[in-house]
């Protein structure tokens, strides 16, 4: 029998098809590279990268992207057993234009997408308390079925004691109002124990613009942890006892798609490597968790794609070795 997973990750899993040429539209563009996507996939991915046991949850249609996702997966040792194929609904797409200087616009297609028709009969219960991390993809919040189904995850897994981990990833035209986003998403955020976001989504879901209180108001809604990344200028993270500001990297960008995931994965790497309650983190331990993770948001950059650019241990440990900055 196969050791249970450390992290298992619910939720959506997409193919990018990302613009061949940056600073075009996706009208304009003269082709596209097929990638395997989808932040909470890209979690999973990342975190078999950094060595750690990972299954993936979710559902994909049967169809040849659904069965190009899977394959991905399992190539970088994530268990996709648990993966539902739906013969009702096809695999989400996403369309990416790319900036020059590296960002990114979204455009996705499939008004149904078997991702959002996930069940709570598509979950076995016993094997995600089996895990220490469950991280819940945001995209199963956007519509029923699969927005309860993950309500029904996230309570059932805090209350058997394993943490939940949490990134909005927030894609407002995919939701029917900014209201309805932040609404379903602060409940959320208020069931799981390591919350991920960056600042313009701390922003839109506090009302708040300094990065330090908005951070405090998220924490007061019930996460042990927030980080906050802010791209190259770094990351900010608290607990209720300490909070740290770490430095980013200067890298040459080619694609940020998956950069946050990147973090998130590296993030969730430091905690399990601990082998300790989040609350009894020093300020030295938080800083040197976020250093990592900045490391690994970094590298994602410098490649185009997400799965193929997501760093390994050592590459990340080497990127360290040759970049040394202070906290």
């Amino acid at each position: 029998m196969r050791s249970a997973p450390l992290v298992t990750s619910v939720g959506e899993i997409i193919v990018d098809f990302v613009s061949a040429r940056a600073g075009t539209t996706l009208s304009g563009t003269p082709g596209f590279s097929k990638h395997a996507g989808a932040a909470a996939a890209n979690v999973a991915v990342g975190l078999a990268k950094l060595g750690i046991r990972t299954s993936f949850i979710g559902r994909v249609g049967r169809d040849p992207f659904g069965h190009f996702l899977t394959s991905e997966l399992r190539k970088t040792g994530v268990d996709t057993a648990r993966v539902r194929i739906d013969d009702s609904h096809r695999t989400r797409l996403a369309f990416a234009s790319r900036t020059r200087s590296g960002g990114r616009d979204f455009a996705f297609w499939e008004s149904s997408p078997a991702d959002e028709q996930l069940q709570p009969s598509d979950v076995d219960l016993s094997h995600l308390a089996r895990s220490g991390i469950v991280h819940i993809g945001s995209f199963l919040l956007l519509k029923e079925p699969a927005r309860s189904t993950a309500f029904h995850i996230a309570e059932k897994v805090s209350r058997l004691g394993s943490m939940v981990s949490f990134d909005p990833n927030i894609r407002l035209p995919l939701w029917r109002s900014p209201g309805e986003a932040r609404r379903e998403l602060l409940k959320m955020v208020g069931i799981a124990s390591v919350l991920r976001l960056n600042d313009k989504e701390a922003y839109f879901l506090t009302g708040i613009r300094p990065y330090r209180r908005a951070a405090s108001k998220l924490l007061a809604e019930g996460p042990i942890l927030v980080a906050i990344t802010m791209g190259s200028r770094g990351c900010y993270a608290c607990t209720n006892r300490h909070s740290s500001f770490v430095r980013g990297f200067k890298v040459r960008v080619v694609d940020t798609t998956g950069c946050g995931d990147s973090f998130l994965a590296a993030l969730l790497f430091g905690i399990l490597k601990e082998r300790k309650r989040i609350r009894n983190f020093s300020e030295s331990t938080l800083g040197s968790i976020c250093r990592f993770s900045n490391a690994a948001g970094a590298l994602t950059a410098t490649r185009l794609g997400v799965i193929t650019a997501l760093p390994t241990r050592a590459q990340v440990e080497r990127f360290l070795n040759a970049n040394r900055i202070r906290t």
